[in-house]
């Protein structure tokens, strides 16, 4: 493998892949983690260590956030959102989860790598990062279409470009707010 080629070839993958996602449900998710009272989010895997950052992050912005899981998480209520991070739109625990926060009165949230998928069904409010090339099936890169060393290099570009947007999330309402990176750093973890 070519290195250098791969990895360039992966960051044009991920670029196209970025400037699929529409502004708009950006925007919609954005205005909805800031319209709900407190932010819920899970997921697992890799989607649940973005989202988990997307938590953290708007913590340091100043919202009322928790994570599904976490001890200290108080009960879900209306006028709360529930996020999901999910490539597939499918995890079994994330639809037992969307479920449970729907019938609490909770909105739900989606960052998903699929369309239709189950959880999506379920949601309030969309943000797909669906791959349209040829070498995906469904998020993740295609046996037989790319070789096993390509496979290996694009299998899951769809979690850097869902952290990318959780980022980019928090910057909209962080803007919105009129938070600062000062402020940030003020409300940043102290013990560590």
């Amino acid at each position: 493998m070519n290195y250098s080629e791969e990895l360039f070839k992966l960051a044009d993958h991920q670029n196209q892949l970025l400037k699929n996602v529409s502004i708009d449900e950006i925007l919609t998710m954005a205005q909805a983690i800031l319209d709900a009272k407190r932010i819920y989010v899970a997921g697992w895997g890799r989607a649940g260590n973005n989202i988990k950052m997307l938590s953290m992050d708007c913590s340091q912005i100043g919202l009322h956030t928790h994570i599904v899981g976490d001890n200290s998480t108080p009960s879900i209520h209306e006028g709360d959102i529930l996020v999901i991070g999910s490539g597939s739109g499918k995890t079994a625990s994330m639809q037992l989860f969307a479920q449970q926060a729907k019938s609490h009165g909770a909105k739900i949230g989606l960052i998903v790598g699929a369309n239709n998928s189950p959880i999506e069904k379920m949601a309030d409010v969309v943000v797909h990062i669906v791959d349209n090339s040829n070498t995906n099936g469904n998020y993740r890169a295609t046996k037989g279409i790319l070789t096993e060393t390509e496979r290996l290099v694009h299998a899951d570009a769809f979690y850097p470009v869902m952290q990318t947007v959780c980022d980019f999330i928090r910057a909209i309402c962080a803007e919105k707010l009129g938070v600062t990176p000062e402020d940030m750093a003020y409300n940043h973890n102290n013990i560590e």
